[in-house]
């Protein structure tokens, strides 16, 4: 029997932040930003936003997040608190420790047991219906 391995393992580095998908744009809980924020990649809210967020990509509120401002995003899920109006491509989902003030409107909308929402549901297409063609009879 052995006292000590023989394998060389490598130290396993510490990992401090949430995971992020790849790609995903990661705003830590020390960010404040006031303005417009858009782009077309997914990004990860733990910090503060006052103003804008239109992205044709996923937006992810955090659970340290605190935001301020009218979004848009293809899906948008929130766990933290959201203070404004929210549409959605796809899908709006508020998970269990959210807190959302605010309209939203999307064509899915999932609020899960002890989500806090306060504000008007809209579950019609935020995109037009546009057809160069007459209706069918």
């Amino acid at each position: 029997m052995a006292l000590f391995s023989t394998k060389d393992t490598p130290p396993q580095p510490r990992n401090a932040e949430p995971q992020t998908a790849h790609g995903t744009t990661f705003f830590g809980p020390n960010v404040t930003i006031e303005g417009t924020v858009t782009g077309s990649e997914p990004i990860l809210i733990e910090g503060t936003v006052r103003g804008k967020i239109n992205l044709t990509g996923e937006l992810r509120v955090g659970t340290k997040a605190r935001i301020e401002a009218t979004v848009h995003a293809k899906n948008v899920t929130v766990e933290g608190k959201l203070t404004g109006d929210v549409s959605a491509d796809e899908r709006v989902e508020l998970v269990a420790s959210s807190n959302v003030e605010g309209n939203i409107k999307a064509p899915k909308i999932i609020v899960a047991d002890g989500a806090r929402f306060r504000g008007s549901v809209d579950m019609g297409s935020t995109k037009p219906n546009v057809s160069s063609e007459p209706p069918r009879k």
